[in-house]
């Protein structure tokens, strides 16, 4: 009886209401902390410096007219000290429909605009897992608790990206051109789009490239008619400076997803580490359109979009994990069924530790993490491989549990999708 138990406790957490309520309480309460420290130390200067502050930075240099500064690093931490009282290594490169964007941000004072945009993401990016992984809900977040912490913390717009992207494939599934508009609007990070981009020319959604289409062309239109057409060369120059700082080992890596930051990381020359990461792109690549050809059932292929786009880009940090928690929302019911109790505590707490390295690793730079050449090194891309391969394996198994099904409550959107198997 006890063995039953404890075969059946990891799958009661992963249904049970408890777990939401108490992981989405400590997240409510990290974010109202944050956001009356953040509110303190704009009014006082110095502080914590977080990503947030980056956009609210560059958004106020928008709206001062200058948003072109913000792409260059000498202008970029001039104007961080003057509005923050202190400065971080936080090159801009985000597109100009992102300033745009951050602009209006900065129109309100500093806790407040983080308050509104971290909390209404996360609000979207949890409801959109809700309507993926239905009643496991509470074990994906329970697995990207992590990533939560660290989107919550930094204020960072992984919870946006991973809220569109999860959009994009609910609608995708259910055969709606309305597809596109999340598509399109991943323009503010083309990169993390290459998976679900590559599924919609596969399928030849004509439609849902057409909307996709439409709402580029307006969102590289807007920025172009407010900040004149020097943002793009601001922008191009900006994400060439970055590719140099990038080259050097300038910025964190032990806080980067991509095979090019592990190899970096390791001592590796930035030539040998750059074809390193192009070669494990097209290699995921590959594999998805692999995975499509052989008509993957929905909800897997759409996990397999997700995890894909995490490996395309050298330029990759921690919390654009939220894709992964995606996957793991299309997928916990059939790992759960095809593992047991010490397996799926093993996968919690490789999870774990493939999304919350780089965390971690921040408090350990005194000498605790593992380290190369004075610098921690870059493990999350391994981390990631296993835990991906690993999930991969148990797919691969016949069902544990007699009868184990795809999640119900996504049926009826799978119902015209040409994938069967």
């Amino acid at each position: 009886m006890f063995a039953r138990m404890f075969q059946r406790l990891p799958c009661i957490f992963a249904t049970s209401p408890v777990v939401t309520r108490a992981v989405l309480t400590a997240l409510a309460m990290l974010l109202t902390l944050a956001a009356i420290s953040y509110h303190r130390a704009s009014q006082s200067g110095g502080g914590v410096f977080v990503d947030f502050h980056a956009f609210h930075v560059a958004g106020s240099l928008a709206l001062e007219g200058h948003a072109g500064d913000a792409y260059r690093m000498a202008t970029m931490e001039a104007a961080q000290q003057r509005m923050t009282g202190t400065t971080a290594f936080m090159p801009w490169t985000y597109p100009p429909p992102f300033t745009l964007f951050v602009a209006g941000l900065a129109a309100l004072p500093l806790g407040l605009g983080y308050a509104l945009f971290t909390g209404l993401t996360l609000t979207g990016f949890v409801l959109m897992l809700r309507r993926i992984a239905g009643d496991h809900l509470p074990g994906v977040l329970l697995a990207m608790a992590p990533v939560l912490a660290l989107g919550v913390m930094t204020g960072q717009n992984g919870f946006l990206t991973g809220a569109l992207t999860g959009w994009f494939l609910t609608a995708f599934l259910a055969r709606k051109p309305g597809a596109g508009l999340p598509l399109g609007l991943m323009v503010i990070k083309p990169h993390l789009a290459a998976g679900i981009a590559l599924l919609t020319l596969a399928e030849r959604r004509g439609r849902v490239m057409m909307v996709a289409a439409a709402v580029v062309a307006t969102a590289l239109i807007v920025p172009t008619l407010v900040f004149g057409p020097a943002i793009w060369t601001a922008f191009a120059d900006g994400v060439g400076e970055s590719g140099v700082f990038l080259a050097e080992g300038r910025y964190p890596m032990f806080r980067m997803t991509s095979l090019y930051a592990f190899a970096l990381s390791l001592g590796l020359p930035a030539g040998a580490a750059l074809v390193g990461q192009a070669l494990g792109a097209c290699a995921a690549i590959s594999l998805l359109l692999l995975a499509w050809r052989n008509r993957l059932s929905p909800h897997r292929l759409a996990a397999f979009a997700c995890a894909a786009s995490l490996f395309v880009s050298p330029y990759a940090y921690d919390y654009d994990l939220c894709l992964l928690g995606l996957a793991i929302a299309f997928i916990l019911p059939d790992l759960l069924a095809r593992t047991r109790a010490w397996e799926q505590a093993a996968l919690l707490a490789l999870c774990w530790a493939a999304t919350g390295y780089g965390l971690a690793a921040s408090y350990l730079r005194d000498g605790s993490a593992v380290r190369v050449d004075d610098q921690p090194v870059s493990l999350m891309a391994p981390l990631l491989l296993i835990l991906i391969g690993w999930s991969i394996a148990v797919l691969r198994r016949q069902d544990r549990v007699p009868d184990a099904e795809p999640p119900q409550h996504l049926g009826e959107e799978m119902v015209g999708c040409s994938y069967t198997k």
